[in-house]
């Protein structure tokens, strides 16, 4: 049976199990027979790319398309999960990210995967699911969206509750929608990468909550330190336990009245090594 690449958003792993099957097919197939049919001076340059020690260029998607007998989507979907798995910061994983899910096929045998990105990138979503945490009124879409900052049109938040019931976020009880308890998973590293955008909005929303909400409904502040590497790492334990309190404080919290962003950054101010 012919290896669906849909199945996978590591195009590297595609690749392997492409070569193992072949291998076993076939006792003459090998990395040097393949570098030889698409024109590689390196016998192993197959071997290479699936090991992550080489990356693909543009003409190489191609060849590699070709070897592997692609159909139009699937090279598509290719070059979009090559683009995804070599992107050099999250802007761009994001961007080949949001490709790979407008691709028909991929988001036909993964059903949920457009919806789950769309939860974990934008910043409404996880504040929507807090507020109906909270004892207020029936809130439905044209409550939430006169409480909710920044405002946002009753018609996003109707397309955002519809979303929230698909991935069974929240659910409808006692003729009122109320979240499902437990830990929201955020799918595959495609649906995973849109968390970098989740924090880029909610960092210029902190800049934004200097003008818009009195300092007695915010606590903004920061501190400039200078640390040892094992500094460093303790500090990060200590953000890590404090962020654990602050959840286990809103669970113990039953009578719940607002929503609040807390961000933690932490972040050089100097050149490290990587």
């Amino acid at each position: 049976m012919r290896i669906k690449i849909f199945d996978y958003t590591n195009y590297r792993l595609y690749l392997r199990d492409c070569y193992e099957e072949l291998k076993q097919n076939s006792s003459s197939f090998s990395y040097r027979y393949f570098s030889k049919k698409c024109g590689y001076s390196s016998p192993n340059f197959l071997k290479l790319v699936i090991e992550d020690k080489r990356n693909l260029s543009n003409e190489s998607i191609e060849k590699f398309s070709n070897f592997f007998k692609l159909e139009n989507e699937e090279k598509l979907y290719f070059k979009s999960l090559v683009g995804f798995n070599q992107a050099k910061n999250t802007k761009e994983k994001q961007k080949f990210a949001e490709e790979i899910l407008r691709n028909s096929l991929f988001t036909r045998l993964n059903p949920l995967a457009k919806d789950q990105f769309e939860y974990i990138s934008k910043w409404y979503y996880v504040a929507i699911r807090e507020i109906l945490k909270t004892k207020k009124i029936k809130l439905n879409a044209k409550e939430i969206s006169k409480i909710i900052r920044p405002k946002l049109a009753e018609a996003t938040i109707e397309e955002a509750l519809a979303t929230l019931l698909r991935l069974n976020i929240i659910k409808k009880k006692d003729n009122r929608l109320v979240p499902v308890e437990g830990l929201v998973t955020t799918g595959d590293e495609v649906t995973f990468s849109g968390v970098a955008g989740y924090h880029r909005q909610m960092m210029s929303l902190a800049s934004d909550s200097i003008d818009v909400f009195d300092r007695s409904f915010r606590d903004i502040s920061g501190v400039t330190i200078s640390l040892s590497d094992e500094g460093f790492n303790e500090l990060k334990v200590m953000v890590q336990k404090f962020r654990k309190n602050v959840l286990e404080l809103s669970e113990r919290d039953k009578v719940k009245e607002n929503v609040y962003q807390l961000n933690v950054q932490l972040f050089p101010l100097t050149e490290v090594e990587k």
